[in-house]
This record gives C-alpha cells, sequence and structure tokens, in this order.
C-alpha cells in the first residue's frame, strides 16, 4: 500500500518551488549597485546559498553588427543575445559570497546577471548601464584635434546613436553598433584660437534632440556625468599639411564583387600588396597557365547610377594592363602602377584565347587627389579632387565637412569619363588663416528605417562602420588678406 495519494511531475515541480520561495534553487544574488557605467566596480553577494559550493555568474548582453547583403547594400544594425560567465565563485560555510567585478566595455541598457548552480539557475537580477563620454583633451593646436570616445552606446534605437557639436553647429553622429557599445570620434580643431564648445547629444534621427537635457524621457545624455566641454584651440607651431588621409589598414579584396569567369583553371592569378591608393607599385603574378603563351590582363570598373536605375555591375577595360607571355613554365609577373580609380575591389581577370581563366582583385583606397589652389581669398575658388571613393553604399557618399559645419556630399560611383576622379569647386570662406576640410565616410542607403542617420558624417567610421573600417579625408586651406 503507498503512503498517501501520487503527485503529477508538474504538481511537485510546483510544490518545490513554493518550498524554495518561487526559486528553482535556494539562494540569493544581489548588486552593491542596480545602475552604473562602464568602468564601475560592483559587488555580486551571494547569500542563502548552500555552503561550500561552485556557482558561476552569468552576464546576458547582445552581440551587435551590421546587417549587409552582398558586402554592398546595408540592410542596419543588428544584435543577437550573448552570454557570458563572468566570474566562478565559491560559498563560505555560510552560504555566502562577495565578489568584485568592473563592468566591461558593453551596450547600454538593462543586462539580466544570473547565478547558476551546475548549470541551473539559483537567482537572477539585472543591472543598468548608462552611457558616458569623456574627451582625451582640452587643448588641442588648430587643425589637430580633440578624441571623444564614447562608452554604453545603443542598440536601444534611441540611444543607438549620438550626435556631436561644435560651437553649437552639428559635426556629425557616432554609434556603437560593433565594439560592444564603445564608439571614438576624433573633432577637428578649428579656428579661431581661443576657447570652444564640444558637446554631445543624442536622438534617432541622427540629428540633437535639443530637450535631451531638460525634458527628454530618456534622462541626459550623460546620466550624470559631463557631456559637454570648453576646449581651447592654440596657434600651430608649424603650419599644417595641405592634405591627408588617415592611416590606411592591409586590405584583401571582396570577391563576391569580382565578375565571372569563363572557365575554371588551374591557372593563378596573385597581386601584392593587396590594397592601397592610386600610384602604389604592384606587382601582378601568374602561375600555373599554359606555357609560352600570350595573356590579356583586364582591369575592371564597376559602372552604373543607382539614381537613374542602371545596375552597377563590373565592366571589363582592356587599356589599363598590357598583354603578357608566360614563360616555359606558364608563369609571368609584372610591375604596374594603380591609376586614379574608384575605390573598393578592383577587379582583375587574365583572358586566355578570349576566354577569362583567372581573377584577383585590388582594394582600392582614398586618396586626395589634387587641391589648387591651397591658399585663395574670400570667394576665391578652390578645386579638390578625391580618388579611390568606392561605389558600394557603405561608402559612395562622401560628407564635406568646412570647420566643423556640414556643407554636403559627393558621390564616387565611376564612369567612363570620370575614371574615378571626384571633382568639387568650394570659395574659400572665413576670415584670414587656416581653415579645415574632413572629408567623412557615410552610410548613403540603409534599408531599415530606423535609426535615421543616412547620408550624415559617420564620425566613429574608423570603429564602428559597415562591412570595413573607411579612412576619412582632409584638406587645409589658408584664406588670405583681399
Amino acid at each position: 500500500m503507498s503512503d498517501g495519494p501520487e503527485l503529477s511531475s508538474n504538481l511537485e515541480d510546483t510544490l518545490k518551488s513554493h518550498r524554495r520561495g518561487g526559486q528553482d534553487t535556494q539562494g540569493t544574488i544581489v548588486l552593491s549597485d542596480r545602475e552604473g557605467y562602464v568602468g564601475d566596480t560592483i559587488t555580486f553577494k551571494g547569500r542563502n546559498l548552500s555552503p561550500n559550493e561552485r556557482f558561476e555568474i552569468e552576464w546576458r548582453s547582445v552581440q551587435g553588427s551590421w546587417g549587409v547583403l552582398e558586402a554592398n547594400e546595408v540592410v542596419g544594425p543588428q544584435y543577437r543575445p550573448r552570454t557570458e560567465t563572468v566570474a566562478t565563485v565559491t560559498s563560505d560555510e555560510h552560504g555566502q559570497f562577495d565578489h568584485e567585478w568592473e563592468v566591461p566595455e558593453d551596450y547600454g541598457g538593462s543586462h539580466k546577471v544570473e547565478l547558476l548552480k551546475d548549470g541551473e539557475t539559483v537567482d537572477r537580477t539585472d543591472f543598468e548601464i548608462h552611457p558616458w563620454f569623456e574627451i582625451d583633451s582640452t587643448e588641442a593646436e588648430l587643425g589637430d584635434s580633440f578624441t571623444v570616445k564614447g562608452y554604453g552606446i545603443g542598440p536601444n534605437v534611441v540611444t543607438n546613436n549620438y550626435q556631436v557639436a561644435w560651437d553649437n553647429g552639428y559635426v556629425g553622429f557616432m554609434t556603437g553598433v560593433m565594439n560592444r557599445g564603445t564608439a571614438t570620434a576624433q573633432i577637428r580643431a578649428v579656428g579661431p584660437t581661443g576657447k570652444h564648445t564640444l558637446q554631445v547629444w543624442r536622438n534617432y534621427r541622427g540629428v540633437p534632440y535639443l530637450q535631451n537635457n531638460t525634458q527628454s524621457p530618456y534622462g541626459p545624455v550623460g546620466q550624470g556625468r559631463q557631456s559637454q566641454w570648453t576646449v581651447e584651440v592654440t596657434e600651430p607651431e608649424e603650419p599644417p599639411e595641405t592634405a591627408w588621409v588617415d592611416p590606411l589598414f592591409d586590405e584583401s579584396p571582396i570577391d563576391i564583387h569580382y565578375p565571372e569567369i569563363d572557365e575554371d583553371t588551374d591557372a593563378e592569378l596573385e597581386i601584392s600588396p593587396t590594397s592601397g591608393q592610386p600610384g602604389t607599385t604592384a606587382f601582378i603574378t601568374g602561375r600555373d597557365f599554359p606555357a609560352e603563351t600570350e595573356v590579356d590582363l583586364v582591369w575592371y570598373r564597376h559602372e552604373g547610377h543607382r539614381v537613374k536605375g542602371i545596375p552597377i555591375t563590373p565592366e571589363p577595360h582592356t587599356d589599363v594592363l598590357p598583354t603578357v607571355t608566360t614563360d616555359e613554365d606558364g608563369g609571368f609577373q609584372i610591375e604596374f602602377e594603380i591609376p586614379p580609380e574608384e575605390g573598393s575591389t578592383r577587379p582583375i581577370t587574365a583572358v586566355v584565347d578570349g576566354r577569362e581563366v583567372a581573377v584577383t582583385g585590388f582594394m582600392m583606397q582614398p586618396s586626395v587627389h589634387n587641391v589648387e589652389p591651397t591658399s585663395a581669398t574670400v570667394g576665391e575658388t578652390i578645386e579638390i579632387e578625391l580618388s579611390g571613393i568606392g561605389w558600394t553604399t557603405y561608402e559612395n557618399q562622401q560628407f564635406f565637412v568646412y570647420d566643423n559645419k556640414p556643407l554636403g556630399f559627393v558621390c564616387g560611383t565611376s564612369d567612363e569619363d570620370k575614371q574615378g576622379i571626384v571633382r568639387v569647386e568650394l570659395p574659400a570662406s572665413g576670415q584670414p588663416g587656416w581653415h579645415f576640410v574632413d572629408v567623412y565616410p557615410t552610410i548613403s542607403h540603409m534599408q531599415e528605417d530606423e535609426p535615421e542617420f543616412e547620408v550624415w558624417p559617420h564620425l566613429s567610421y574608423l570603429d564602428n562602420h559597415p562591412v570595413r573600417p573607411l579612412a576619412a579625408m582632409h584638406i587645409a586651406i589658408e584664406v588670405t588678406e583681399e
């Protein structure tokens, strides 16, 4: 005879849960602080636990990236769940532990903290990360830059991007889609010399919402920390460079942008280096081609026009590279100078007897092709020529900022007449002295409607741009007296 009525498995689990205070396993975890900033030290406090037992503390967050189709069309920010074990602790003889932990670089917002034993949840709580910003210096020479770094950005659509203003003028936006909510922006130190203001704003539309710090339901931008600075611009010891480009990365071409070749053979084609600016000396090497045979090398441009509805496709140009003859082993090598051209992947194919049998590519990077004149009076026209601006949507539109004031954008889609050169005419303006043009990458098209920061200067382009980090271009212009 049984000792009593049998309980269903569901009812037994329910009774056990009630006996344990509604938790799967007995125990409690609390935090010394429920909210704070990246870099803060907090304490995990375990109580009411089994004595002398090991427990894991898990941190729940997300991992961000850009949704991109065919290394060209930007869909928008994408986030997927991420869980990390941040500590393994052991309770003492009283069933307690205290464990200090530094809040890592991570996205802003609420994060679940779970205490587990043998994979089972003992208790959970949460911690709120507030965004905050810092500046590397409050003094810089004219033409240098101030570095603003943000932590705890996003992923919420409202807190996904922040805007930077100089002297109450909008410069551009920074976003922390990548790098777990951390973003970096460099703001030019422009004249006149003396004191200026630099401020960070917030708004999902990509432009400052001026009630951030007075009436926003999301609280002030810095959540109790500084988001506005008074900075000083000083006279430079040396005149600035006429034009320069950010340090470039070693890159490889993106093979999805290669044309389809006619025949897949054992022939191999490679280029060294694989990336650079126009004017770079490169070597094209071929192996395993037919011996003592002519090989036509073909350079490709991407041609078309999105606005006109003309698809952008790789088109061959046979007048850029030479015809070579392989040696008795079927190999060859040529040296040539990379021409001024549109940016992104420049495919190169090898043609034998009218058929393309091998393909490689060169990643074209941006450069300032020419600036003339570099010194002008107010109203005088300055012609700026850029090269290496790509056809893909994440690099096609580059935004001109004059003395930290957005002016407008240019497009880099190539055709046979342009040959990759983008020409702009600007009037010299401002008081006599040095003035600066910064050309920043943008995200020219994004399939998702929010957040809305298309075609604005992307100031965190080096550590948070879609597909690949891009370099900005910089120009100094001297305005002289009449």
